[in-house]
């Protein structure tokens, strides 16, 4: 076997030259949270609408507006996307928060940048290389893994001193981390031989891993077959092994809906809704929901009127979700209006690092932890 065969393994199995061995946990299990990735762009004037403003709205989306069947009043105040129908028993519960007008200044348009900027939390004008949980999650575990994120982009957890898997599924990650395992050792090449050290090390974790798979109980819940169920279904699997992995990042795509939005739209927000019910019901039934947080984040929303292709264009501020069992439900922060826009946007209410922050201090318990100096601090969370 060639290097180049190795890395194309390595890449595919989810391997970590980075990553030492796994250390299992000890019995108290540390909060775990759920990133979600709305990829695109989703637009939150369609997933969360300000019925105060809902004259404002319909002039603005004449097409694209929801009306009253495609919507449904979870209370006086706003109504969500009728594809969404199933968060009404989270907040009823109080399990569910919605932070409206999240942004930043001076915000990027760009889906490459803007995402760059969510992912590492830094102001528009700032770069980084180190994603905004990467230095946290060590502190918080004593497992060697502290992230695993099923799909591609890991920037969250990237730089820093994170030790993060990066996969599409647990089946495929454990059937080509065999093959890797069965390759004789390279005796000429340095850097060969370097990464199936590496590999080795890791190796006797991994069939800890598999057993510990193979000895669950099946799933109590039965996920929907979507991409994205099937990826929460397999953070639930990892869940309830209690091996104390504090984050995970899962993914959605095609939120960039410039084109024939309405369809499109209901169809993804159905997925979102279906697989973090799915997950929801599967902890409340295994007893860790009390100890998981979901968060959903974008790049950035879209502009408050419809474009002229049925669709809506890349914008400002957005309202997005948390969901667990310890979350203080309600609304928090402001939705920005929608008479008052600047270049055919709305005005960002909230800096998105708030969010970031408060979860840091409130959920992982790290009262100082600070991202940026003056971000209002939101009480999200039951201690």
């Amino acid at each position: 076997m060639d290097r180049r065969n190795f890395l194309n393994l390595a890449a595919l199995g989810g391997f970590s030259a980075a990553m030492p061995h796994l250390a299992f946990a000890a019995a108290k299990q540390v909060p775990v949270l759920i990133l979600i990735e709305l990829s695109g762009g989703n637009d939150s004037h369609n997933t969360v609408i300000d019925l105060q403003q809902l004259t404002e709205y319909q002039k603005l989306r004449p097409q694209l507006a929801l009306n009253r069947d495609q919507r449904f009043n979870l209370d006086n105040n706003f109504a969500l996307h009728n594809a969404l129908q199933g968060f009404q028993v989270p907040w009823n519960r109080q399990e569910l928060a919605i932070v409206h007008g999240l942004g930043y200044p001076q915000a990027n348009k760009s889906h490459f940048r803007s995402i760059e900027i969510w992912d590492m939390a830094t102001a528009a004008n700032q770069y980084s290389d180190t994603g905004w949980l990467a230095n946290i999650l060590p502190k918080l575990s004593n497992s060697d893994i502290t992230a695993l994120t099923f799909g591609r982009n890991a920037a969250p957890f990237s730089g820093g001193l994170a030790q993060h898997i990066q996969l599409d599924n647990l089946a495929g990650f454990f059937e080509r981390s065999k093959k890797l395992k069965n390759h004789p050792r390279p005796t000429s090449n340095s850097a060969l031989r370097h990464l199936l050290t590496l590999n080795n090390n890791v190796a006797a974790s991994k069939a800890q891993l598999m057993q510990g798979l193979s000895r669950q109980v099946p799933l109590a819940t039965a996920f929907p077959k979507t991409k994205f169920a099937r990826q929460m279904a397999d953070v639930a699997k990892v869940i309830r092994m209690d091996l104390n992995i504090p984050a995970f990042k899962v993914a959605i795509g095609s939120f960039d809906t410039h084109r024939a939005q309405k369809n499109k739209h209901r169809q993804l927000l159905k997925q979102l809704a279906d697989g973090m019910l799915a997950l929801r019901s599967e902890l409340i039934q295994s007893g860790h929901w009390p100890n998981v947080l979901m968060m959903t984040y974008s790049e950035f929303g879209r502009r408050a009127a419809q474009n002229g292709s049925g669709g809506s264009d890349h914008g400002t501020a957005a309202s997005h979700f948390l969901m667990g069992g310890r979350v203080k439900g309600g609304h928090f922060g402001s939705y920005p209006s929608l008479s008052e826009l600047v270049d055919r946007d709305v005005l960002y209410q909230l800096d998105f690092r708030s969010v970031y922050q408060s979860v840091i201090r409130q959920w992982w318990q790290q009262p100082e932890y600070t991202i940026a100096a003056g971000l209002e601090q939101l009480d999200l969370i039951h201690s």
